[in-house]
């Protein structure tokens, strides 16, 4: 149906705590982000056409995420 590629990561349970896929959408919102995860397992889903900055910005983003939720 598309086209694209897909990045995942899994959270340990023993980090991820309680609620983790709404807290981390909500905190990824709050950090630009609009990122919805399945269980403990975070998927990003960016376009073929990604530039250095790009990566750098999603990549700080997500990280900033984390920290906050974990």
């Amino acid at each position: 149906r598309q086209r694209g590629m897909i990045w995942a990561f899994d959270v340990r349970e023993a980090h991820a705590g309680v609620r983790f896929a709404e807290r981390f959408h909500l905190a990824a919102r709050a950090h630009g982000l609009l990122i919805r995860p399945i269980g403990r397992t975070v998927y990003l889903m960016p376009p073929y056409v990604l530039n250095d900055e790009h990566v750098a910005y999603l990549a700080e983003r997500v990280v900033a995420t984390l920290n906050s939720v974990l």
